[in-house]
C-alpha cells in the first residue's frame, strides 16, 4: 500500500495498542486513550506531563485506570481510529462524564471534509450543553460583572468626560463647504449643509 504520510507507517510497537480508560471514583469523569506502553507506564506520563484532560482526573489522586481492548494495529492512523472508535462510544454513552476535548481518528489535513463534517455534527450535539453552561457561567459572575463595570464608571467617569469636552472642541472642517467649526457642531451641520450633494 503507498504511503501517503507518517499516518501509515507501518512500525511493530502498534502490534501494542491498547486503550484504556480512566475513571475519577469522587465525580465519575471518564477519559478514554490509547497506547504503545504498559497502563502503567502511560498514566505515569499523564501524571508527569500535566497536558491533557485526563489530568484533571489523576490530579484528584482517586481514580481507577484499566484496558478497554488489546487490539494489535499496523499504522497510527488506525490506532487513532480504533482510539477514536471507542471514544465516540463512550461520548455517546455517557456524555456528561466523558472529559476527552478531541476524539481521535479525523485527519483533517487530509480530509477536511471529514473534519468540517464532524465539528458541524458535535456543535449541534452540543449547542444546548454549551449555552447553558454559558447561562450558569455569567449567572454566578453578573453581580461581580456589575459592581466591575459600575467601579470603572466612577472611576473613569471625569477622564472622559473630559475627553469628550476636548473633543467636541476640535476643529472640524466640512468636505462640502470647507466651512470650519467645532466637532461639537458636526453632526447638525452636516444635516443642514447647503453645499451637501443630492442623493
Amino acid at each position: 500500500m503507498q504511503q501517503h504520510s507518517k499516518l501509515d507507517i507501518v512500525d511493530e510497537k502498534y502490534q501494542r495498542t491498547l486503550v484504556y480508560g480512566i475513571i475519577c471514583l469522587i465525580t465519575g469523569e471518564m477519559y478514554v486513550g490509547s497506547t504503545h506502553q504498559t497502563l502503567d507506564t502511560r498514566v505515569a506520563l499523564h501524571i508527569q506531563l500535566r497536558n491533557c484532560s485526563a489530568w484533571q482526573i489523576l490530579q484528584r489522586g482517586n481514580y481507577k485506570a484499566y484496558v478497554i481492548q488489546h487490539w494489535p494495529c499496523n499504522t497510527k492512523r488506525e490506532v487513532l481510529s480504533l482510539e477514536g472508535g471507542w471514544q465516540k462510544a463512550y461520548r455517546t454513552s455517557f456524555p456528561d462524564h466523558f472529559v476527552n476535548k478531541k476524539i481521535e481518528g479525523f485527519f483533517s489535513k487530509e480530509s477536511p471534509e471529514n473534519a468540517k463534517a464532524y465539528d458541524l455534527q458535535y456543535n449541534n450535539e452540543h449547542r444546548e450543553e454549551r449555552r447553558q453552561k454559558a447561562t450558569k457561567r455569567y449567572e454566578e459572575n453578573a453581580d461581580t460583572e456589575r459592581a466591575r463595570s459600575l467601579q470603572y464608571y466612577h472611576t473613569h467617569k471625569d477622564e472622559r468626560n473630559n475627553y469628550n469636552k476636548k473633543y467636541i472642541k476640535q476643529p472640524w472642517t466640512c468636505l462640502w463647504c470647507e466651512k470650519t467649526m467645532n466637532r461639537g457642531s458636526k453632526y447638525n451641520h452636516k444635516k443642514r449643509c447647503k453645499s451637501k450633494p443630492s442623493e
